[in-house]
């Protein structure tokens, strides 16, 4: 199983990625926005001559504008969401243990709410997208779009923690430059996974930061 990870990183620090079996030539799209220009996407895929069969959704963003109709509708790919997705742009629903190939390359998808009840994250041997549920040395928000501290501890845990500690982790968004980081790191260095349950339960339960500036234009844009 031979893949290749491109990571696009938009201004405002939202990721997104094009991950690539070597044999085939299969993709799949992570998570586009459109604060990355869709032919930076279009271009990276033409000059790897690259099939995308699915576009993935870690779940319906609420802070960036995402670009994947529009990039269905130029690569004629499938997009990918939880069941639990409010979103009507979907083509296929997946839930936890969902598994796709893209040539030799087997993804694992796996339900991981908490951020919200619909986030799901991907995993590849070696590597993992978290979307918004685990973040570098930070978690997402678990007070609006039906999150909940207790699965997002269950997930960190229950889930994340639990693979090969040199795992590569890509998150949706970074504000400082960094373009992954590992498990190893997370378990050692995120400071709420220090945190006994009970205090990272009660600590995300007081978490309410103001809302993403584009909360209300991406939900309902989003959700389309």
């Amino acid at each position: 199983m031979t893949y290749t990870i491109k990571q696009f990183r938009s201004k405002r620090g939202c990721l997104s990625y094009i991950l690539f079996d070597e044999q085939s030539k299969e993709a799949i799209i992570i998570d586009p926005s459109e604060e990355v220009p869709t032919d930076e996407y279009l271009k990276y895929i033409n000059d790897n001559n690259l099939k995308v069969k699915y576009i993935f959704e870690t779940h319906t963003h609420a802070d960036h504008i995402s670009s994947s109709k529009e990039l269905k509708e130029k690569t004629k790919a499938k997009i990918v969401m939880h069941k639990n997705s409010p979103s009507k742009r979907k083509d296929i629903e997946v839930d936890d243990d969902y598994f796709i190939e893209l040539g030799n390359t087997k993804i694992k998808i796996m339900h991981t709410p908490g951020h919200t009840n619909e986030s799901i994250s991907l995993y590849v041997n070696g590597a993992v997208f978290t979307g918004d549920a685990l973040l570098i040395e930070g978690t997402g928000r678990t007070d609006f779009q039906l999150g909940d501290s207790i699965d997002l501890h269950n997930t960190l845990w229950g889930k994340l923690m639990i693979l090969p500690d040199d795992t590569k982790v890509y998150p949706a968004h970074d504000y400082k430059n960094r373009e992954y980081s590992t498990i190893k790191h997370e378990k050692e260095n995120n400071p709420r996974l220090q945190l006994s349950k009970e205090e990272f339960i009660k600590t995300m339960d007081s978490h309410h930061p103001e809302k993403p500036e584009l909360f209300d234009q991406a939900i309902e844009k989003n959700s389309q």
